[in-house]
């Protein structure tokens, strides 16, 4: 990365430190100044609780292997912030950034946006000057609210619904359920995955008021696990019943491109091995049902081997006492050793490994990932070492043992 962009970058990430927006009136306007990019190219919108990062990722892939230019926008990155913009799977151009975070920074107001604000107006614009032709665009927090609810896309998509981001999306399944489906549009087909009957119930009342044609996407018998960084199970189930919906819609996937790209397509982070040391697996879950589903997974691949240390960071924000819970019901006999990320938010170590030992683990204390890392492949031995709660931690750890996602996904 040029030392350019790198300076671009750091001004970019002073926002994110800014008291975070609530509307849309920010990314609206800052949309009108760069010229309403995202009224120039269609688009599949995807919410949800967990999931939707593999969804996206398998639903832009199967649409790369029909031969559409596909724009793909994701968050958090990992390791390299043009990770979250993609067209047909490779990164957004270096030099293209540097000049597009010049030009919003010398707009009227232009360093009163926040980070995703910016980020998203960067992946609008970049997706209109490349000629995208079909965007499958993650919300990043919410729904309703959140800076990706500009866009008037051909599918939308709700994976699923859990307690997270409560202290902004409520404290209760029907208003999380409220906020994810404020992605939903007038007329325009809404998949959903496995939700519980509450949320259920908000999502169906507000598609009907719209006149959404509604979905209901169940997994297939067994929901097996994928290979690493594969998308596995439900996930698999959402996205096919995505892109069904949108072949109503006259972008027309065929089975074989469905079948090649369901087979390719990956997402970096989620059960995913270290390439360099065999005994370091990852996955990104940061929340109590998150963490559930990576235990049901992990068992069903191979319950012979568990692992023998869970490396665990997390953000404030989260229930780290039924998150913790979930691990020690999963994985028993496992070491744990809390740690945490550079993110502003993390959890202090100690406090996490106080928690940690109430839940029934024995834990202790490290003061950063790598150190983490080190340690708990000192403790495992021949054994495994888990590293999750965080998709930051994730990154980081990549960073220092390898297995950076790279330029193409």
């Amino acid at each position: 990365m040029s030392l350019r962009l790198q300076h671009a970058l750091e001004a970019l990430y002073g926002l994110e430190r800014r008291r975070e927006k609530h509307d849309l009136d920010g990314i609206t306007a800052l949309l009108a100044a760069l010229g309403d990019p995202h009224l120039r190219f269609r688009s599949i919108h995807v919410a949800g609780t967990n999931g939707k990062g593999s969804v996206c990722a398998l639903v832009e892939r199967a649409l790369r292997e029909e031969g559409f230019r596909t724009g793909l926008f994701t968050s958090p990155h990992l390791v390299d912030f043009r990770e979250r913009i993609r067209v047909r799977g490779r990164w957004a151009e270096e030099g293209w950034l540097e000049q597009k975070l010049v030009h919003i920074a010398g707009l009227p107001a232009g360093r009163d946006y926040t980070f995703f604000e910016v980020c998203t107006a960067l992946a609008f614009a970049y997706f209109a000057e490349q000629q995208v032709e079909m965007a499958v665009v993650e919300v990043g927090l919410g729904g309703r609210l959140d800076c990706t609810n500009v866009i008037i896309p051909e599918v939308c998509v709700i994976t699923s619904i859990g307690l997270d981001h409560t202290e902004i999306l409520g404290d209760t399944l029907e208003q999380i359920a409220a906020e994810k489906a404020g992605i939903i549009k007038p007329g325009v087909p809404v998949v959903v995955g496995p939700v519980p009957d509450e949320a259920w119930a908000v999502i169906e009342r507000i598609a009907g008021e719209r006149g959404a044609p509604l979905t209901r996407a169940t997994g297939p018998a067994g929901d097996e696990a994928a290979p690493p960084e594969g998308v596995a199970g439900i996930n698999r189930a959402i996205a096919h019943a995505a892109l069904a919906a949108l072949a109503s819609r006259g972008f027309r996937v065929s089975a074989a491109a469905l079948a090649r790209g369901t087979a390719a397509a990956r997402w970096p982070g989620r059960l995913g091995v270290c390439p360099d040391e065999p005994r370091l697996w990852w996955d990104g879950a940061h929340n109590a049902d998150g963490v559930r589903h990576l235990v049901s997974l992990w068992t069903r691949r191979d319950p012979r081997t568990r692992p023998a240390v869970v490396v665990l960071a997390l953000s404030q924000d989260k229930d780290a006492a039924t998150i913790l819970r979930a691990l020690h019901e999963g994985f028993p006999d496992a070491r744990l050793i809390a740690t945490r990320s550079r993110s502003e938010r993390a959890v202090a170590p100690a406090d996490l490994a106080r928690v940690a030992t109430e839940a029934g683990f024995l834990a202790e204390a490290l003061p950063d990932l790598p150190t983490a890392v080190r340690r708990g492949l000192e403790v495992a031995g021949t054994g495994i070492v888990l590293l999750t709660g965080s998709l930051f931690a994730v990154g980081e750890a990549m960073e220092a043992c390898g297995g950076a996602p790279g330029e193409m996904l």
